[in-house]
């Protein structure tokens, strides 16, 4: 490791156009909700921060891998999809709290004792992390030995830069608000992109193994999957109710491609849905939830869907482009009476 590939690292987020544009955009986003006071600083706490500790990571990762970051997407600013990319935030708000809690017990000379510790394990966490997508992992101390027995001789340059950049960040407080939140913002990025740089050379993207899962019986898989359906449908009813269809539909559609059954997952979210006040966002789902039924060759599971839609809204009707195929199914299935309607018109 030469001193201009630690220069590259550090100047990688303002030389790289794939983060510099996110890097403008958060900092333009962090500066305007500056100027809304209390409701300017929880924007910043509860959605900009997270998104920035979130596409940070995914910096990382991509450094890590020798490959180009993905540009960030609206999906950035909420807390579900990728939690694991969100994990560093929460470490900054615990270390930050136990910062100040020492300065406010033992005076601010001993308020250096967590800035160290913080320094040592913070990268060495971050880098597991962008490794394994294991928060638990990323705090395990036999992965963080293995990362330091790998890329010790070099990863102290992390750990120095963690200790220089704030102190840099404090003294850019001196310059006007807008440039010291860029500055502040830039460090952050540079710091991601050195964790990512000095583990690439030792290929570690595969090598810290996560331990053995631990076998859990049916009802405790259910219980996670109904919480985490639940917490994507909350959301996306969000969307929805704000007159954003198009985007409550999309993460449903992300949720269940990650589901690991995704026919009971379209099947349970249509439940719901039916449940709602307005039936025309269920018939709307349905139409969906029909288009994917047909497409895996589910015809008799899609008949019984279009009965039961019919029954909730005589005038259902598949997607144009799914007529013939749901014609066809009913056909098949021998209900002639629901395949002669949906021939008319």
């Amino acid at each position: 490791m030469k001193p201009a590939d630690i220069a590259r690292a550090i100047l990688y987020p303002v030389t790289e156009i794939s983060v510099l544009v996110p890097l403008l955009t958060f900092w333009l986003l962090v500066s305007l909700a500056s100027l809304g006071g209390v409701l300017g600083l929880f924007i910043i706490f509860l959605f900009i921060v997270p998104a920035i500790f979130r596409f940070q990571m995914i910096v990382l990762e991509a450094r890590a891998r020798d490959v180009t970051p993905t540009t960030p997407g609206i999906e950035f600013f909420n807390w579900f999809g990728k939690a694991w990319t969100v994990f560093p935030f929460l470490l900054v708000v615990l270390f930050t709290w136990m910062t100040i809690v020492v300065a406010r017990e033992f005076g601010p000379a001993f308020a250096i004792l967590p800035v160290i510790v913080a320094s040592i394990f913070f990268p060495t966490s971050v880098a597991v992390l962008a490794i394994t997508h294991s928060p638990l992992e990323s705090l395990n101390p036999l992965a963080l030995g293995r990362l330091w027995q790998r890329c010790g001789a070099t990863f102290w340059v992390a750990t120095l830069f963690l200790v220089v950049a704030p102190w840099l960040a404090v003294r850019s407080e001196a310059l006007p608000w807008m440039l010291t939140n860029l500055v502040q913002l830039f460090l952050s990025f540079s710091f991601f992109s050195i964790v990512g740089m000095l583990i690439e050379p030792y290929g570690l993207v595969e090598d810290i193994e996560l331990p053995a899962p631990v076998e859990r019986d049916a009802s405790e898989v259910a219980d996670e999957q109904e919480e985490s359906r639940t917490a994507v449908l909350n959301h996306a009813y969000g969307f929805i109710s704000r007159g954003n269809r198009e985007g409550g539909f999309r993460h449903v559609f992300d949720s269940i491609l990650e589901d690991p059954d995704p026919v009971a997952a379209w099947a349970w979210f249509f439940d719901r849905m039916l449940k709602w006040e307005n039936q025309a966002t269920a018939m709307f789902f349905a139409q969906h939830y029909l288009h994917d039924q047909l497409q895996h060759g589910e015809q008799l599971p899609a008949v019984k869907l279009m009965l039961r839609c019919r029954l909730s809204d005589e005038n259902f009707r598949p997607l144009p482009e799914d007529l013939s195929a749901a014609i066809i199914a009913c056909d098949a299935y021998g209900n002639s009476e629901l395949a002669a309607i949906l021939r008319q018109n």
